[in-house]
Parts: structure tokens; sequence; C-alpha cells
């Protein structure tokens, strides 16, 4: 029979890797920046639309094959070393988009964003399965969902309204700042 969390577990586990949490909020909050604000930031700026379906395939392809190797790195480094790299080349990915003019250079960093910002939720899914068991490991995989969900509200909210309030560029500008200070974060506060 599947274990059962105890009553209040989730707070109990909020309160107890909070980091933990906060990488997987960073994850919704990129992927689905890149997913859905990327994808009108990039018709926005005069790419077709096609480009833009294009790149939203480049974004989740290469994270799949990417995977193995970020499990392999997760075993064999320092798992918070991984995640603070995972989050410091997504930043700076996503920061560099604006400054790309060939498409071929964009469809790359953008790859390179999907394996990085997927890789962090491959971070926090290896660490809650070393720490934690039981009723407590059921907690933190429920709120890995609250927080995948709050991120992604963010993501696609927040960029939608900078790109109308600011421009297109504060898009990707706004994500990867966003994700330079949780990498900052983490680097200071390790999960």
């Amino acid at each position: 029979m599947p274990e059962r969390a105890p009553a209040g577990a989730l707070l109990r586990f909020i309160s107890a890797a909070p980091i933990l949490v906060l990488i997987e909020l960073a994850f919704g909050f990129a992927d689905i920046a890149a997913i859905s604000g990327m994808a009108v930031y990039f018709v926005r700026v005069g790419h077709s639309e096609a480009f833009a379906a294009y790149a939203i395939t480049v974004l989740s392809l290469p994270t799949a094959f990417a995977q193995p190797l970020v499990g392999w790195l997760l075993d064999k480094t320092s798992r918070a070393g991984v995640t603070i790299c995972c989050g410091l080349l997504g930043a700076v990915a996503f920061l560099a988009i604006p400054f790309l003019q060939s498409e071929a250079a964009i469809l790359v960093v953008f790859a390179i964003i999907g394996v990085a910002t997927f890789a962090l939720s491959t971070c926090a899914l290896t660490i809650l399965g070393e720490r934690f068991e039981g009723g407590m490991l059921v907690a933190g995989t429920a709120s890995f969902s609250l927080a995948y969900s709050i991120g992604s509200v963010m993501g696609s909210t927040g960029t939608g309204s900078l790109m109308d309030w600011i421009s297109p560029r504060a898009v990707p500008i706004s994500v990867g700042l966003g994700l330079l200070a949780f990498t900052i974060l983490v680097s200071f506060k390790r999960p």
C-alpha cells in the first residue's frame, strides 16, 4: 500500500527543505517562461511563427537526451554544485538571447536553456530522494507539484505582463536575472 503523508506534512516539508521547493519553483518559472513567453517573444522581435514553434521543439528535445548525463553528474559530483551550475547556465543563456542575431545561435542557446532548467528539477528530485523517505517523501513530491504550478503561473503571467508593459526583450532578461538571483541564493543556502 502506498505511503501516506501525515497531516501537516506538506508544511513541515516546506519548512525542512525550503531550498528544494525553491529549486522546483525556479524550474516551473523558467520552463513555462521559455515555452510560452519566449515563443511570443520570438514572434514579437521579428522571427516567424514557424521559427517560434521550432524553437520550442529545440527547447524540449535535448532535455530528454541530456538527463542521463545530468544524473551521472549528480551521482559523481556535488549535487549542490550541479544545481548551481544549471541555474547559472540557464541564467546566462536567457540573458544572451536578446543579443543573438543568428537563428542557429538562438536555437543552440535555447536548447541549453531547456537542458539547464529541466536539470534543476532533476537535481531537486535527486536530493529529495536522498534525504527523505516515507510520508515526508510524499509531502516533498506534493510540494514540488505545488511549487512548479506557482512557478508556472509566475513565468507565464510575469513574462506576458513584462512584454506588454516594458518590451519583448524584458522577457529573457527578466527570466535570466530571476535565475541569476535564484542561483546566488542557492550558492549561499545549499539545498
